[in-house]
């Protein structure tokens, strides 16, 4: 008597060949180790891109501070004019009283900048977006909103300023 062959059994338990295609388990692993760097490397761009974007508010902040503390030298020994929302105006005397030129703190385009009457110019502040100027009493209110959103606001004293205006 002959025996059945049975395919299927023949098929589940038939010898493995070299020539047969599958991952390796050192493949797999390499894989894996792949996957893993990728995975480590996303999150160290993610917390690079978040340290970026904190030192770009903290550059803002500081240039801010630097501007206010540049403004208030360079107004030192002027004369306080007139403040528009977007312009303030002050004279410079020379040495016995009398005018020299005026000084003008606007903006232009996306900076900030100090103008002279004789023409030249000196940016104080960059990428800004909107600024207001306004006078009240013997301050200055400056509001700043800078391209990324961050608006600072300064009350700077002009009291020394206006003493000249007064005993003219």
């Amino acid at each position: 008597m002959r025996k059945k062959k049975f395919p299927l059994k023949s098929c589940l338990f038939k010898r493995l060949t070299l020539d047969q295609k599958g991952f390796t388990l050192i493949e797999a692993l390499a894989a894996l180790f792949i996957l893993v760097l990728c995975i480590s490397l996303l999150s160290f761009a993610t917390m690079q891109y978040q340290a970026i974007r904190k030192q770009t508010f903290e550059e803002r902040q500081l240039e801010w501070h630097m501007f206010l503390n540049q403004f208030e030298y360079n107004i030192e020994g002027l004369v306080f004019v007139s403040a528009k929302p977007s312009e303030l105006q002050f004279k410079l005397l020379d040495e016995k009283g009398q005018f020299k030129e005026m000084i003008y703190y606007e903006r232009h385009f996306e900076v900030l900048r100090r103008r002279t009457g004789s023409g030249g110019h000196h940016p104080m502040l960059m990428k800004v977006k909107a600024i207001n100027f306004v006078q009240n009493n013997s301050f200055i209110e400056i509001t700043v909103t800078f391209l990324n959103k961050e608006t600072y606001h300064a009350q700077l004293s002009i009291e020394d300023n206006l003493a000249g205006v007064q005993n003219e």
